[in-house]
């Protein structure tokens, strides 16, 4: 028996040369983009009491005040073509979270509305965070995918600025959150591939559950009276390495591209 006739291809298909290797996409990538704190509408309560036939209240609300702040990330991807878990990247980002909140109290006597007092409350936290994700890659075809999945992410605040209002009685405050966040995060992307070696994938983010500190999985982040959810748009550019599947073929007297395709 010949060498040739020895020889037999591995079963996992694809790969150079069909040798049972899996075919990948992998490369380095950067990412700019937005962060969105979207705030609970409000926090509202009352208190009354009696004295002498007169009626006394105060009514309290904050209301939660959204803001846009920056985010850039880096770090490293990998695609294959596997039916479940096909999706991988790793990185850092910074990420820059802000938001606000009024606070007023309105006092009465005998339902007779009174001067309201008022305070405004704000924050802008700067962060630096390490992300791990994982999920699954449907081509829609040979240019456009969309990926989506759950990831890990854990946070350190390096610079906090707060600013705070009172406390809603009764209700529940926090000047922010803690210094260091863990997460998990639920994550979709939508991945255009160019004719070099890039691929263009716009991406949102926002936590779904809180690790640490475990808070009853609450997944937003209380600042004063109120809560906001983190909610990150980003255009991540996802630069191939050589040889990956995607790469576009060149000229090759050979006749063999770089991802090792003959001539039909």
């Amino acid at each position: 028996m010949t060498n040739a006739q020895q020889y037999k291809p591995g079963k996992g298909g694809g790969g150079l040369y069909n040798t049972g290797q899996d075919q990948v996409d992998k490369g380095w990538y950067a990412g700019f983009g937005i962060t969105y704190m979207l705030g609970y509408p409000k926090e509202t309560n009352s208190v009354s009491n009696d004295s002498l036939g007169n009626t006394y209240q105060q009514d309290y609300e904050a209301k939660a005040k959204s803001k846009f702040g920056l985010m850039a990330e880096i770090g490293l991807f990998k695609m294959t073509d596997r039916k479940f878990i096909n999706y991988m990247d790793y990185g850092i980002a910074y990420k820059w979270f802000r938001g606000g909140e009024d606070y007023t109290v309105t006092p009465s006597i005998n339902s007779i509305v009174g001067v309201p007092f008022e305070m405004t409350g704000s924050f802008g936290d700067h962060l630096i965070s390490g992300n791990f994700n994982v999920g699954h890659r449907f081509d829609k075809n040979e240019n456009t995918f969309f990926v989506n999945g759950l990831g890990l992410n854990l946070d350190y605040h390096i610079i906090t600025g707060r600013t705070r209002t009172a406390t809603i009685t009764e209700k529940r405050f926090e000047n922010g959150p803690n210094s260091i966040l863990g997460e998990m995060h639920y994550f979709f992307g939508i991945g255009f591939k160019t004719k070099k070696r890039l691929i263009i994938m716009p991406i949102i983010e926002t936590p779904i559950f809180a690790i640490f500190p475990f808070n009853h999985i609450v997944s937003t982040h209380q600042y004063n009276n109120t809560r906001f959810r983190p909610i990150l748009l980003k255009v991540r550019f996802m630069f191939l390495k050589k040889g990956s599947k995607s790469c576009p073929a060149v000229f090759n007297p050979m006749g063999i591209d770089p991802n090792g395709n003959g001539v039909k």
